[in-house]
């Protein structure tokens, strides 16, 4: 299973929720086995049997998404994600309240940077591994 995201950095960040994005395995190919007795499709004795030999045991990783709340207090805020993350996919950012500004979102590595005018909030939604 995957770990709980720990959330540090300069900004106050809350996380909103997490979720795994599990709507199966996006990295195997283990659907393809299913009629390995016969041509698929078609079917015939045997075919699509429960089997705890085909490699579909386990745990497969699946990205997973988080929905935070940042404020930023300088302008520009860094909120650091760990817990069983390896790397931050993508990263998107509205502003929820303050004064109307130019706003950038970005990351690297684990670091997400949120850049806007002094004491704002943001919605950022984080997709990572």
């Amino acid at each position: 299973m995957a770990e709980e995201l720990v959330l540090s950095g300069t900004a106050t960040a809350t996380l909103v929720g997490a979720w795994e994005l599990r709507a199966g395995s996006h990295d195997t190919t283990e659907y393809l086995d299913g009629a390995a007795d016969v041509s698929y499709p078609g079917g015939g004795p045997g075919t699509f049997n429960a089997s705890n030999t085909d490699g579909a045991n386990g745990y497969d990783p699946a990205p997973k998404m988080a929905l935070l709340e940042v404020t930023t207090a300088s302008g520009t805020a860094a909120v650091t994600l760990a817990g069983g993350i390896s790397s931050v996919l993508m990263v998107m950012s509205s502003q929820n309240d303050g004064t109307a500004a130019a706003n950038k979102v970005a990351f690297s590595g684990k670091v997400v940077t949120v850049t806007g005018a002094t004491a704002q909030k943001h919605n950022v939604l984080v997709m990572y591994n």
